[in-house]
């Protein structure tokens, strides 16, 4: 059967909103939002909402070709198929699960290999079946399983996504602050450390000082899960960074960073730059660059950095 996997792949290649997530140009916007203390997430949306529209259209016609060539059986009929495949893409990977109502990392959790997957598709089309039957819509099944396989391929993308283009941006965002206060990375600053003796967990980036090195951290997370920034206070030390993109009204994590003397920066309706310059200029060994305020100075200092800041490795 045809899975039209390069014509998908055509789709999400030639797309400019695509591959502009990852370009310099959107990583330099994404740095400009942050150090304006704005919300970054605004310009990956429309990224992330472009990959799901056609994937959604994706999986449609890779159904229609499925019901097509196998009738009413398609769903078991098409993991069967799939599972035949020695060489399967990583398309191909995540239709098998999505067919399923589930992603890789949900299965992994539920204890549910591929083999098992005719299986389940099975038993779930028993339940889904008597329950639309329960409500006389039982008609409407394949529609119904079409919406669970995008749910399913939602919560991939939307996961994935999230996870890479915040890791990215976390090293652009330190590296962007510094460098516009004038250090230079492997000569006052160090990224990505790896854990050793005296810290056990890698470090995202380690400042020269006047008395050895500080450690800073970076949490691009939502309010919900300030667990995550408390986990950081722990491990950056005296002295040590923590910058996070925004906390709940009732947060108790300035109590902790004051009793480990840590200095938390919120980039969310702040200036996180200026914050970085006042906390580093009385403890690093040279003349730190005055930082820029204003809206337009900001963009500026952004847009003359160098290249391979904002180039993402793939």
């Amino acid at each position: 059967m045809d899975y039209l996997v390069e014509q998908y792949n055509s789709w999400m290649n030639d797309n400019i909103a695509l591959t502009n997530a990852f370009s310099e140009t959107s990583m330099r916007q994404m740095a400009i939002q942050l150090l304006l203390g704005k919300n970054y997430r605004l310009i990956t949306e429309n990224n992330t909402k472009s990959k799901l529209a056609l994937t959604y259209l994706w999986i449609s016609e890779v159904v229609k070709n499925a019901q097509n060539e196998f009738g009413g059986e398609w769903k078991v009929r098409l993991v069967d198929d799939l599972n035949n495949i020695r060489h399967r893409t990583p398309e191909q990977d995540n239709l098998m699960f999505w067919l399923a109502g589930l992603t890789k990392k949900t299965s992994t959790n539920l204890g549910v290999s591929k083999n098992n997957l005719a299986d389940i598709i099975v038993s779930l089309q028993d339940h889904i079946g008597q329950l639309l039957e329960r409500i006389q819509h039982d008609e409407y099944i394949d529609n119904t399983w079409l919406l669970m396989m995008a749910g399913s391929a939602t919560l991939y993308i939307r996961g994935s996504d999230k996870s890479r283009i915040g890791k990215i941006l976390e090293g652009v965002l330190i590296r962007s602050m510094l460098n516009i206060l004038g250090l230079r990375e492997n000569e006052n600053f160090w990224m990505n450390i790896d854990r050793d003796a005296e810290v056990d967990r890698e470090t995202d980036c380690e400042i020269e000082t006047m008395r050895g090195r500080i450690r800073v951290e970076v949490g691009l997370i939502s309010s919900e899960n300030q667990e995550v920034i408390e986990d950081k206070i722990g491990r950056v030390g005296t002295n040590g960074v923590v910058l996070f993109d925004k906390v709940g009204g009732n947060t108790r994590i300035y109590d902790t960073a004051d009793r480990h003397r840590v200095k938390l920066i919120q980039i969310r309706n702040n200036q996180p730059l200026v914050e970085m310059y006042r906390h580093l200029y009385r403890l690093v060994n040279l003349n730190l660059n005055t930082p820029p305020e204003l809206e337009d100075d900001i963009i500026n200092a952004v847009d003359n950095l160098p290249s391979d800041i904002f180039r993402v490795e793939d």
